[in-house]
């Protein structure tokens, strides 16, 4: 049987595909993709996400998914070592008078310990006592509650268990942010205060207490029992610019969905966001015009894998994974946010219109909808989304 890493290596070189360029188009880190053809099924936080990670790896590549779980689980079990309990002994009984000297050494032993554990622990509580504070002996001995992690690069995404932390470097100086409970929401407490997040929200806050948001916290999943989630601490923000009067000033920038929002029907669209980096300014596109508002119809067309998120009339935000010669339809009334892992990997038509969202490889976030004409008339536009 043809190990897993070998089939997934050989098929990506039959296609002439670097690595670094399918971490792009499949949003999978390098590392892992390495992992996986190495077979270091180890490095990953959790049989969940490798599994996950083996289907879309599969699917990228053409192979067959069920067929390398089928593996992979096989192989899983071949390595397991035989249960104690189905080997058999092969030393006999020692004799009777051996035994019973033994027992009355462990009994003898085990009184020793109990005394001596009564001890430690009876010293432990009475120094929480009298320091006014709750001690374990876990406490005591110094054990770290969670594990500690660096973000050295512009953004981290990954499983964080209770107690886990992150270390952000801002500005030369070091901030930690740290995972005190997971549930159906997530508790994260950062130097600026205590941030609460239930699954799919993201939230911006201050590191440095300058009054200025300096990283985006967003909680991917979070695990069924609730002692984990999947999080995406990123520090390429840039400060909103929202353009609703629907939003007081009262209202928390988390609660506003990509730091912006599209204009009601009574309003113009207006672009969501801003950005001081000229490189990531867009203009907007007009698609098509109309004398009249009428939904519209956006029919997408794959022509390689891509990762699509979008979110139409303000409705429910969705997720998943495209694959070269999928199709998708999308029916909108107002307006639609979309994000694309990779820009050229699709052919959109809008109402028949042809729109192309970006070149190869770029990460694309745009909002289409109607708006206003000066003149008179209505247009559906392009509005980029930072």
């Amino acid at each position: 049987m043809e190990p897993i890493g070998q089939k997934f290596k050989d098929a990506r070189k039959e296609k002439g595909l670097f690595i670094e360029q399918v971490a792009r188009e499949t949003n999978i880190s390098k590392k892992y993709i390495e992992a996986i053809e190495e077979e270091n099924f180890s490095d990953f936080p959790g049989e969940t996400y490798l599994l996950g990670f083996l289907r879309s790896y599969a699917g990228y590549l053409g192979l067959d998914a069920e067929e390398i779980i089928t593996i992979y689980k096989k192989t899983k079990i071949q390595e397991q070592p035989v249960p104690a309990e189905l080997i058999e002994p092969e030393s006999k009984l020692p004799p009777l008078p051996v035994m019973l000297a033994g027992v009355a050494l462990i009994a003898i032993l085990g009184a020793g310990f109990l005394v001596y554990k009564s001890g430690i622990v009876s010293k432990i509580f009475s120094a929480g006592e009298n320091s006014g504070q709750l001690s374990d002996p876990a406490a005591a001995a110094g054990t770290a509650s969670g594990t500690e992690y660096e973000m050295n690069s512009s953004f981290i995404e990954r499983r964080f268990a209770e107690g886990d932390s992150v270390t952000v470097k801002y500005r030369e100086q070091p901030y930690r942010i740290t995972v005190s409970k997971t549930g159906e929401t997530v508790t994260l407490i950062a130097p600026s205060g205590k941030l609460e997040l239930p699954k799919g929200r993201e939230a911006l806050t201050d590191l440095d207490g300058d009054g200025s948001s300096d990283i985006k916290i967003m909680i991917r999943d979070v695990d069924p029992p609730g002692r984990a989630a999947v999080i995406k601490f990123d520090r390429n923000i840039e400060a909103p610019s929202v353009a609703s009067s629907e939003i007081s000033s009262e209202k928390e920038l988390s609660d506003v969905s990509i730091a912006a929002v599209a204009a009601t029907e009574t309003q113009a669209l207006q672009p969501s966001g801003s950005t001081r980096i000229q490189t990531r300014r867009e203009p907007e596109r007009v698609i098509f015009e109309s004398d009249e508002k009428k939904p519209f119809t956006i029919n997408l067309s794959f022509r390689g894998y891509c990762l699509m998120r979008y979110e139409s009339d303000g409705g429910r935000r969705e997720e998943r994974y495209f694959h070269k010669g999928e199709t998708f339809r999308i029916d909108v009334s107002q307006n639609i946010k979309i994000w694309l892992s990779n820009a050229s990997a699709l052919t959109a038509t809008v109402s028949g219109a042809e729109y192309l969202f970006g070149n190869p490889g770029a990460v694309s976030a745009k909002v289409i909808g109607w708006s206003e004409k000066p003149e008179g008339g209505y247009a559906v536009k392009a509005l980029p989304l930072y």
